[in-house]
């Protein structure tokens, strides 16, 4: 015997029952049928009538019936109750009150619902009964994806006009998914990270929801939260659609492109899609064509390391080698090089694999794997198309290297990268992929090695008192001739509080001189070759150029000190200012190791003793409180890491108030997470509309009971997953 149909308003039933016309029969006829709630079946039956099922429910419950529409939802109370919660219990948050939170309900009567209701708010529920029909109705308008969205668009910078270029293979048809919301929330991720100059744009998942984040200067950072189930379905779905991805295929890894235009500009977009525990990761490389047009002299080269490289690419034969990590520039030098070089008179090739960017004046080849179109295969071919200058996308193999430095020998200038760590280990990668020491040191003119490091703001950088500047550093600039000064980010508008403001090279360079030519077939170790380039000249080191971009002020401390030979003590006499704002490398600062136990709240006031009667509340109930006697030390504070569980702020403070706080938390830090409840002295309606602008979670309105706020704090805890 199959398990008994519930209806969802069951609990209706007793009272139901004993109308005329509504039997034991027509009730097991209803649950055979497995209607969803039996009080819509019986109107629709005409045993009863709307005005019954009212009065019912009124009795019922014992509370007053409220006819519920979408607009009677307050988007705040909403926001405290979990649609999880929502579609569990049938029930809508309505409006918020100081104490109090009033919801709709389908069962008033059910305590499990209200005490849920709560524990999630920190306020007690003051139920209604609203029918089945207009709850159901409601809670698919409320939380349907499009309505989601624009909930969505309405937080951020309305989005650039974004066209999508070429007709791709798939159309907005195959995903019924697709709609204008969610569009516009695609196009407002692309056009706001490339609004901020953005390299890549990361959409992830967690259980409960999606973060999108986009990375500037090298640094990921997080600029939107999204429910789950919409950015794994619609938003990538989208994305697919604009790269001409397999939308149906949700398990394997897929890799595509496209153009669009912003505004006026005209961006590549590189997709790659990988399917995660929680749903496919996507990341998309923003293809800016500003980034290949940046002029040889803007690239924040050393004035002797831009010297010697522009006399080599002066050459008429040889090659040039730009070594490095992924992701530390090589391509852009390249590209600056090349634009640089190229002259009517002159016959420019490339061989890349692929090509990010188009070069006007150079021919450009994509190199095919698939079709035999390999890098050797293509650059013997290229030879045989008369090139003066030859740009090799990578070296990978013997034949490749091979290939390149016999052009290098018979008269064609080579330009290629390398996966090295330094210059003189590139010599010894040379050697074991196969090329002929005799080939090698006739045909190298220079190699760099180099790395991206982010460049101070110029509008807000502050020169390091010499108390706390490091006398080991102060020692090397003296050393080398550099001037004893030297600088740190401080944070302002412009550079959005970081401190920072693009990214420069840090340049190793070997030059292959005479005698560096007799240590490279004599077969010398690299410690001989390092001697002798140090002694004539043609070995600046990556530590010294380090040093330079210190002393000239496009760098602070903290981003040099990894290439620095100078102990490991000599950043730590650099003392951040108080405004400094400081991210963890490719995570924001809550990603920093927090400790485990109790929950940290963070209590932000100028009034030391509302400080001091937060504090004790909070230490009461079990947790630890953690104190900024305004904004910028609160930000400070957490920038410096780890960030705290759960902020309790006051709206009205010196230097910088409780808006700034939190969208300094927002903005800049990327803490989209982070609980915020503001503290404000305004009426409860004010209250909700300021809290809800400034990005914050709750409010507590002064003066307020120690068991009110406490019952806010523990509520928020709860709602981020913070507390069980």
């Amino acid at each position: 015997m199959g398990e008994l149909w519930r209806f969802r308003d069951e609990w209706l039933l007793r009272g139901l029952a004993a109308a005329p016309g509504v039997t034991p029969q027509l009730i097991e006829q209803f649950r055979a049928e497995k209607r969803k709630f039996v009080a819509h079946a019986l109107v629709e039956a005409g045993v009863i009538t709307a005005g019954q099922l009212v009065t019912t429910g009124e009795t019922l419950s014992k509370t007053k019936y409220f006819q519920l529409a979408p607009e009677h939802v307050d988007k705040f109370a909403l926001s405290l109750v979990p649609e999880k919660i929502c579609r569990k219990y049938d029930l809508l948050p309505l409006n918020l009150g100081e104490s109090e939170i009033k919801v709709a309900m389908l069962n008033p009567t059910d305590m499990t619902a209200q005490a849920d209701v709560e524990a999630l708010t920190g306020r007690r529920v003051l139920p209604v009964f609203s029918a089945p029909r207009e709850i159901e109705t409601c809670l698919e308008q409320l939380f349907s994806a499009d309505t989601v969205i624009f909930d969505l668009l309405n937080k951020v910078e309305a989005p650039d006009d974004i066209m999508v270029l070429g007709a791709a293979k798939n159309s907005e048809s195959q995903d019924s998914a697709i709609t204008s919301p969610v569009i516009m929330l695609v196009n407002s991720i692309i056009s706001q990270a490339y609004r901020r100059r953005s390299s890549d744009i990361h959409i992830e998942h967690e259980e409960q929801n999606s973060h999108v984040r986009i990375r500037i200067d090298g640094e990921l950072k997080n600029i939107m939260k999204l429910p789950r189930h919409i950015a794994t379905g619609p938003v990538v779905s989208r994305i697919k659609i604009m790269s001409d991805l397999d939308v149906s295929n949700h398990f394997k890894p897929q890799d595509g492109r496209t153009k669009i235009r912003i505004g006026t500009a005209e961006v590549g977009l590189r997709v790659s899609t990988l399917p995660t525990s929680y749903g496919e990761k996507v990341v998309m490389r923003i293809l800016d064509q500003r980034a290949a047009e940046v002029p040889f002299e803007k690239l924040g080269f050393a004035p002797e390391v831009a010297a010697a490289i522009d006399k080599c690419a002066a050459a008429p034969q040889g090659i040039i080698l730009v070594t490095g990590p992924t992701g530390s520039g090589k391509t852009t030098t390249l590209y600056s090089v090349l634009n640089k070089v190229k002259q009517e008179t002159t016959n420019v090739v490339t061989v890349e694999d692929p090509i990010e960017y188009k070069l006007p004046g150079i021919n450009q080849v994509q190199v095919n794997e698939k079709q035999g179109l390999g890098f050797a295969a293509v650059l013997r071919s290229v030879l045989r198309q008369d090139p003066d200058i030859i740009m090799v996308g990578e070296i990978r193999d013997h034949e490749t290297a091979d290939i390149a430095f016999q052009a290098a020998m018979t008269g064609h200038l080579v330009l290629s990268t390398l996966h090295t760590n330094d210059t003189v280990s590139t010599l010894a990668r040379l050697v074991d992929m196969g090329v002929d020491r005799f080939k090698i040191s006739p045909g190298l003119l220079a190699i760099t090695a180099q790395r991206l490091v982010r460049r101070l703001c110029p509008l807000c950088k502050a020169p390091v008192p010499e108390a706390e500047a490091s006398p080991e550093v102060l020692r090397a600039l003296g050393d080398r001739g550099l001037g004893k000064v030297y600088y740190r980010p401080a944070g302002c508008k412009a550079c959005e509080g970081t401190g920072y403001a693009g990214r420069t090279s840090i340049v190793e360079l070997l030059l292959i001189d005479p005698k560096i030519k007799e240590l490279i077939n004599a077969g010398a170790l690299a410690e001989e070759i390092v001697r002798s380039g140090s002694a004539s000249g043609s070995l600046r080191t990556m530590s010294h150029d380090a040093l330079w971009h210190l002393a000239t002020g496009q760098c602070d401390l903290r981003e040099i000190e990894p290439y620095l030979a100078l102990g490991k003590q000599a950043a730590a006499p650099q003392k951040a200012p108080p405004e400094t704002v400081h991210e963890v490398p490719g995570a924001p600062p809550a990603a920093a190791a927090r400790p485990e136990g109790k929950p940290r709240v963070m209590i932000v006031d100028d009034d030391k003793i509302m400080r001091m009667l937060l504090k004790k509340f909070v230490e009461n109930a079990g947790y630890e409180a953690l104190e900024a006697e305004d904004g910028e030390a609160a930000l400070t504070k957490i920038a410096e890491g780890p960030a705290p569980d759960l902020l309790v702020s006051d709206i009205n403070m010196p230097k910088m108030n409780g808006l700034e706080l939190v969208k300094g938390l927002r903005n800049t830090l990327g803490l989209l997470d982070l609980p915020v409840i503001m503290l404000t002295t305004e009426s409860s309606d004010k209250s909700q509309e300021l809290a809800f602008q400034l990005g914050a979670d709750d409010y507590v309105i002064k003066p307020f009971k120690g068991p009110l706020v406490m019952a806010r704090i523990t509520a928020a805890l709860r709602r981020s997953g913070r507390l069980g």
